[in-house]
């Protein structure tokens, strides 16, 4: 599971990783933006990695986005039984 997500400075990432698929998020309550970064083998889960992003970069704007790197944590589905 090979996911990242980095803050964008002035157009440039401000953490280098190895991973050639991307995608810009951008935080929902102000300009900040993201880029997620992703392997070849989590593409089919890109839609659920920009949930998971957007709730992360949620919670780092409380913070005031000071974070260069943010972790993103898969948590399986919890079915009710």
């Amino acid at each position: 599971m090979a996911v990242s997500l980095t803050k964008i400075v002035e157009g440039k990432r401000t953490v280098n990783d190895t991973l050639e698929n991307e995608q810009a998020v951008r935080c929902p309550l102000c300009d900040q933006m993201y880029r997620l970064g992703y392997s070849d083998s989590e593409w089919n889960k890109v839609k659920d990695w920009l949930t998971i992003a957007e709730r992360a970069i949620r919670e780092d704007h409380k913070r005031k986005h000071q974070v260069a790197s943010l972790n993103l944590e898969w948590k399986p589905v919890r079915r009710k039984r």
